[in-house]
């Protein structure tokens, strides 16, 4: 008898999951994890790329089309001369076909589970061309956005209101490049059906709230990691691994591009470093920065920085977060930052600003603190908060409440529910069509 998955009865459901790449990047990790979580709860997954990295045999790469490619890089280059914008965060156009809702539709799967579709990996017009039932998960405002990836604060929130000429933001000029994108998308999704996941409950309320996505089922769903390998660790073995000091207070900073992505905060960091000395001796405290370089023996507001480096090796990084006494990430914008999310999981303690989906994993003033957007001196003094109250006992709290929300049964349970919710409605929708077509052909 073949095995059954989470929430269904008979054959294992079979799902083939859509991402740039399977690596380098939080969204990519995502994708990669939850297609893992799937294969070792009995989902039959396969994980298609656009740029493959690791050695999966379950991960397939996309024909490169080499020619499409060429066009569409060009076409994403050339646009960003068109306009200027104070919102520095990237901008994606997906305009050019890859031949890619053509492959996926060959594939045998029940589903298509889509993640982080960006840089061209599926054009705009083949969504809605895809043969299965298409789930998204949104990992940040593209889909129900018009080019932009995430809207600055403070900005017109033109995902509810349309994408207007009288609210384009003051600080843009020349082509109005996400009412374009926008308005296309509303005319190549008119009449499909999108499900959409949001691993945060803002983004999920997020695109509730949009224009293009309001009429869609929506569920919010976190994203799974591997409890086994994101485990507190001895501490002080962890540090001596990295050379850190045994007796000072660690306090971590950690993200992709770390001090150069405005987005992760590293300048509200140091901000809020200004104030700190109110709260926190320097003697007594360092930093350590995970995903990023820096000098050796450089000070901010005389607190000693310690640069890791990006770490690749998971077990490393695991034995990073342990290190730490707490982590502070004062994102300025954030879905579910895979940082936090794996650093609650190591057991560790969090501070950040109250935006995205960090109430999601950080329970304030009980698991950590979450200060008003973006004021340095209420951050610093978060940061303190939770340092004087990283003890065993929170820390294992901390463990236990990420535990209840990323475990893999838990998160893919949920995905399936969902997956078989869709699958169910399909089957008896065709079936009343069949029974229909059958009392058409006996009354003729």
């Amino acid at each position: 008898m073949a095995e059954s998955t989470p929430g269904r009865v008979g054959p294992p459901l079979r799902v083939v999951h859509l991402c740039f790449a399977d690596d380098r990047g939080g969204a990519a990790i995502g994708a990669r994890r939850s297609h893992r979580a799937m294969l070792s709860l009995g989902v039959e997954s396969k994980l298609v790329v656009a740029k493959k990295f690791g050695d999966d045999v379950d991960v397939i790469e996309l024909p490169a089309r080499p020619w499409r490619r060429r066009i569409a890089d060009r076409m994403s280059r050339y646009s960003r001369y068109l306009y200027t914008s104070g919102n520095p965060i990237i901008r994606t156009l997906n305009l050019v076909p890859m031949g890619t809702a053509e492959f996926l539709n060959a594939m045998d799967a029940d589903v298509v589970q889509m993640h982080w579709i960006a840089a061209d990996t599926i054009s705009i017009s083949e969504l809605a061309k895809l043969n299965k039932p298409v789930f998204w998960k949104l990992p940040d405002m593209w889909a129900f956005s018009g080019a932009e990836h995430y809207i600055n604060p403070g900005d017109p929130e033109r995902y509810r209101e349309g994408y207007r000429g009288d609210n384009r933001p003051a600080h843009e000029s020349g082509l109005d490049i996400d009412r374009w994108i926008w308005r296309y998308k509303r005319r190549c999704w008119r009449d499909a059906r999108f499900h959409i996941i949001g691993p945060s409950r803002w983004i999920a309320d997020s695109a509730r709230q949009s224009l293009l996505f309001k009429d869609f089922p929506i569920r919010s769903i976190p994203n799974p990691l591997d409890l086994d390998l994101y485990r507190p660790k001895p501490k002080d073995a962890a540090r001596e691994s990295f050379g850190l000091p045994q007796k000072k207070r660690l306090i971590m900073f950690g993200a992709m591009q770390a001090t150069s992505d405005r987005r992760k905060g590293f300048q509200h960091l140091k901000a809020a470093l200004d104030h700190l000395p109110e709260h926190l001796d320097a003697a007594d405290t360092a930093f350590v920065i995970l995903g990023a370089d820096g000098a050796p023996g450089e000070k901010i507001a005389g607190f000693d920085m310690h640069y890791l480096g990006t770490i690749r090796d998971e077990e490393r990084i695991v034995d990073a977060y342990n290190t730490a006494d707490l982590l502070v990430l004062p994102a300025e914008a954030d879905n579910l930052p895979n940082v936090v999310k794996e650093a609650t999981c190591c057991g560790v303690p969090c501070a950040g600003f109250d935006v995205g989906g960090m109430p999601d994993m950080v329970d304030h003033l009980e698991t950590g603190y979450l200060a008003t957007p973006y004021d340095p001196i209420e951050l610093a003094a978060g940061i303190a908060w939770v340092a004087e109250r990283s003890t065993p006992e929170m820390r294992a709290e901390v463990r236990k409440r990420a535990s209840g929300k990323h475990a893999h049964a838990v998160s893919i349970g949920r995905y399936v529910d969902f997956y078989n919710d869709v699958l169910g409605r399909k089957a008896a929708s065709e079936a009343l069509a069949d029974d229909r077509e059958g009392d058409a052909r006996c009354a003729a």
